[in-house]
């Protein structure tokens, strides 16, 4: 069996759902030896900007001379994108080498009961805590894949925990207030661990006080215990000011929008938390881990000429944030090429991307759980009165927006699948260019 086989049967677990609970992932990592106790961790759930919170933390220690882990989700392109050591992806042969003696396991264990059978996020976690403990990683940044509380990664005891913004999203699994999701998400709390937080809304800051007096865990609050300043902006990234256990001026991240220096803040105050347990990063090592920090089709301009922009913003929260720095930056009106997963609120990412769109074309990523295109463009249109089209392949969706700009742009947005399309298409329209 080679790699694109492998990991055909890994997606083809995908079939048997989400579910959430820690028995099967409890069994199954112990089973294999317990790998996730192997390693220290930092655990990052939230909503919108825990994958950034990660990437953050991540190259922050890695300029520490740490040998970083870190496990996020979902991949763009390659499955390989969501294990990483020292900042490269594991290999296809890895994955294949650990994937099949594990793959046995997970076989053993539904043969015995099916109430056993490992879903895909199961299997995959298993996989990387494995390949962390084989690699002898320092420490590992692990990202909730959903939720927090019943989340497979929640078998972790980390060295510090953190939350970032709360919207609503997974209703069906995590609930249908901000309290509920919050109750979720603050699930990660562990006993006399600090957890650190940049949400802000009093509904969901509540309940995650709440979970911390509950295990005695230390919480920091950004606003209280750290804060950002002097916020600026620019289609090369974010500069800020950061004032906790430290303060630091003129910090940068190639990473662009004014919710990112919360995010690079949330991540400074999990470093500063580390301290506790012995990890002394120094305030250089935050500012070449913040600039070195990278993480793709999230608000990540391609283009300048013509201004291209794939965005992954998935819920209306996150895109609407999405829209506020793209306006702050004076690029709108867009077009825009929108696609969304049928779990998704639709109509509430129209509505947010509608008053700010030249054109809307809506596609749909080649994924069993999109929502169809034809379906998508019926909400945009009664939704938006402006100009609308329809493409069923995500392809001619990107071509017909970048060969026929309206707008002072483009921007790729709705869902972290198609935008793994869009970078496919971008580098290979990039690639036969430059071949001519």
């Amino acid at each position: 069996m080679d790699y694109g086989a492998f990991t055909d049967w890994m997606f083809n677990l995908e079939r048997f759902g989400i579910k959430l609970g820690l028995d099967n992932i409890s069994e199954f990592l112990g089973r294999i030896g317990n790998p996730h106790l192997d390693f220290r961790s930092v655990h990052v759930t939230g909503t919108n900007g825990k994958g950034s919170v990660c990437a953050f933390v991540s190259e922050i220690l890695r300029k520490h001379g740490m040998k970083v882990g870190l496990y996020t989700s979902p991949h763009l392109v390659d499955l390989r994108e969501r294990i990483r050591i020292g900042g490269r992806e594991i290999s296809k042969n890895d994955v294949l080498r650990l994937g099949l003696e594990l793959r046995n396991v997970a076989d053993a264990m539904a043969e015995e009961d099916a109430e056993k059978q490992l879903t895909f996020f199961e299997f995959t976690t298993g996989l990387a805590f494995k390949y962390f403990s084989e690699k002898r990683a320092d420490i590992v940044v692990a990202e909730v894949g959903m939720g927090g509380r019943l989340d497979a990664t929640n078998v972790l005891v980390p060295e510090v925990a953190a939350i970032t913004r709360i919207g609503l999203e997974h209703t069906n699994y995590l609930g249908n207030t901000i309290q509920e999701i919050a109750r979720e998400k603050a699930g990660i709390a562990k006993t006399g661990v600090t957890l650190v937080t940049c949400e802000r809304k009093p509904e969901a800051l509540g309940v995650i006080a709440a979970a911390c007096d509950k295990k005695d865990a230390p919480m920091k609050v950004i606003g209280k215990d750290f804060a950002v300043a002097n916020v600026r902006q620019t289609l090369d990234g974010t500069k800020f000011d950061y004032s906790g256990a430290r303060s630091l001026r003129d910090l940068r991240t190639h990473l662009l929008g004014s919710y990112q220096a919360e995010n690079a803040a949330t991540a400074i105050a999990v470093v500063e938390q580390l301290a506790r347990r012995g990890i002394l990063v120094t305030d250089e090592d935050v500012r070449r881990g913040l600039l070195s920090a990278r993480w793709p089709g999230r608000l990540d301009v391609v283009s300048r000429d013509p201004l291209v922009i794939f965005d992954g913003s998935h819920n209306p929260d996150g895109v609407s944030t999405t829209i506020g720095v793209l306006r702050s930056l004076g690029v709108t009106p867009l077009t825009f090429v929108l696609g969304c997963m049928d779990d998704k609120d639709a109509r509430g990412i129209v509505r947010a991307l509608a008053p700010h769109a030249e054109r809307v074309i809506s596609t749909q990523a080649r994924y069993k759980r999109a929502l169809p295109a034809e379906k998508l463009d019926t909400i945009v249109a009664e939704e938006f009165m402006g100009p609308r089209t329809r493409r069923d392949i995500s392809e001619e969706a990107f071509v017909s927006a970048v060969e026929g700009i309206r707008g002072k742009g483009v921007c790729v947005i709705g869902s972290l699948y198609l935008v793994g399309e869009a970078i496919q298409w971008w580098d290979s329209r990039k690639s036969a260019s430059h071949k001519v």
